[in-house]
């Protein structure tokens, strides 16, 4: 099986020059100047898009498996999220979102706190890391407002990714230090609790690398709570091998949270918008934070606009006597066509309760993904609705891994890519990660099953 060719984009001298123009001048993120990446043709350059297919300038077809990187939950070329942006840009295209607010941004700001459960208030930002960041702030800055002036450390778990701003790099799990990036230490208040990942879990958890509740406690104890402001964690532990705890993960949590006076920052960026097959991940475990943060999906990628859902007690104290504005603010947080894009993308969300479509169609994937166990590589496949991983191992009977994980994990990425899918791999390295659009149809669904196994097959004839 091999990626599909059709005609796309420039071709001949004017594609060269795309990419002798992108070695040149354009720097990704994640790599060196120009297109330079894992092997030569690495990085491609991507010329059109529809539905939940891609095709780069040379015609090569794929299947994104990834939603472009979480977000893009819905189609490509979709022509009401198009008309939504169009008429917004018409009406009101921009504004001083410091000191004005917009239509759009109270009808969106009403929905989202209507949906999460227990989120009274919306504030703005541009993405997802500044979410995270203008969580952070707002804990530290409510406990300042009690009186516990020394609570000002947050507790993330090893593995764990919440974003590249200098904020979000203090609640590294691991991800920027093991990688030779230079770091300001002098941001010393975050933590970070240890993930266990052991063949068989002491507090009887399933997953080799589930971030168990126990040690988080066990941190915050040693860090004295009364310097602790804040917990962050992603229900569904997507970083972190894609773990997914079970349900009674996020409900010990707040209870220890609550024993402590610790804010519960649920980082819902990559889980929000139906993903796991709720609208939110913490429905799952009834619990109710203190914030949430999304992004992401809120607008499917067409616009970037992220929100950190705050709940009332916390605002509250912003508002009582003896309360101060929230002094932090973007640019083009809130932004009118961002807001209308999301407001779009939200009612479809729920008038079409894709989120039971992500559940269904995540199982039938996830099944699909168990039916390679056949395969020597294959140690486990684990998720939940549209978010899944694929761990593997150089041995199976064993239970040994790979010598480098990293390794593994980018030549079965790369294997698949050349087979027409696009995914990722994630901590420790060897976890290929697949989050496809919520809308994707059962055909492409089987086909990234085939896609893998073929990989798999590969990978296999040539690894010992």
């Amino acid at each position: 099986m091999e990626s599909t060719h059709v005609s796309t984009g420039p071709a001949g001298a004017e594609a060269a020059d795309l990419r002798r123009a992108a070695r040149d001048h354009l720097w990704l993120p994640y790599s060196p100047p120009g297109l330079q990446g894992r092997g030569a043709d690495d990085i491609r350059i991507i010329g059109r898009a529809a539905g939940t297919r891609i095709w780069d300038i040379d015609g090569r077809e794929y299947i994104d498996g990834i939603s472009a990187l979480e977000a893009m939950i819905l189609e490509q070329a979709d022509e009401g999220i198009i008309a939504a942006m169009a008429a917004q840009a018409r009406e009101l295209a921009f504004l001083d979102v410091f000191r004005w607010a917009a239509p759009v941004q109270i009808e969106l700001a009403a929905l989202l706190t209507s949906l999460a459960p227990g989120m009274e208030y919306a504030h703005f930002v541009p993405g997802g890391a500044e979410a995270d960041e203008a969580a952070i702030k707002l804990a530290r800055q409510y406990h300042l407002l009690r009186g516990d002036v020394h609570r000002m450390k947050v507790i993330t778990r090893q593995g764990s990714f919440h974003g590249v701003t200098q904020g979000a790099m203090a609640l590294d799990g691991g991800y920027f230090a093991s990688r030779n990036v230079v770091y300001d230490g002098g941001m010393t208040w975050g933590r970070t609790a240890p993930a266990p990942a052991c063949e068989r879990c002491d507090f009887g958890k399933a997953s080799r690398h589930l971030a168990c509740v126990h040690s988080i406690e066990r941190l915050i104890v040693a860090e004295s709570p009364e310097t602790v402001a804040a917990v962050v964690v992603d229900p569904m532990a997507s970083a972190i091998a894609v773990a997914c705890p079970p349900d009674d993960y996020m409900r010990d949590l707040r209870a220890v949270c609550d024993r402590y006076g610790v804010l519960l920052v649920a980082d819902e960026v990559i889980t929000g918008m139906g993903r796991t097959g709720r609208l939110f991940a913490v429905e799952f475990s009834g619990v109710t934070p203190d914030f949430i943060t999304v992004s992401k999906g809120l607008t499917s990628g067409y616009f970037p606009i992220a929100a950190t859902l705050v709940a009332g007690h916390i605002a509250e104290a912003f508002s009582s006597e003896g309360g101060t504005a929230f002094r932090h603010g973007h640019t083009y947080a809130g932004h009118p066509i961002g807001a209308s894009v999301a407001l779009h993308v939200v009612r479809r969300v729920c008038s079409e309760r894709l989120w039971e479509r992500a559940e269904t169609s995540g199982r039938r994937l996830l099944d699909g993904l168990r039916g390679l166990s056949h395969h020597r590589f294959f140690w486990d496949a684990r998720g939940r609705g549209m978010l899944i991983g694929l761990e593997i191992v150089l041995d199976q009977a064993t239970g040994k891994d790979f010598a480098d994980p990293v390794a593994a994990g980018n030549e079965l990425r790369a294997r698949c890519r050349d087979l027409g899918l696009i995914t990722l791999i994630l901590h420790p390295g060897n976890i290929l990660f697949l989050a496809p659009p919520l809308v994707m149809d059962d055909a492409d669904l089987d086909r990234i099953v085939a896609i893998v196994d073929q990989a798999l097959t590969e990978m296999e004839a040539e690894w010992r």
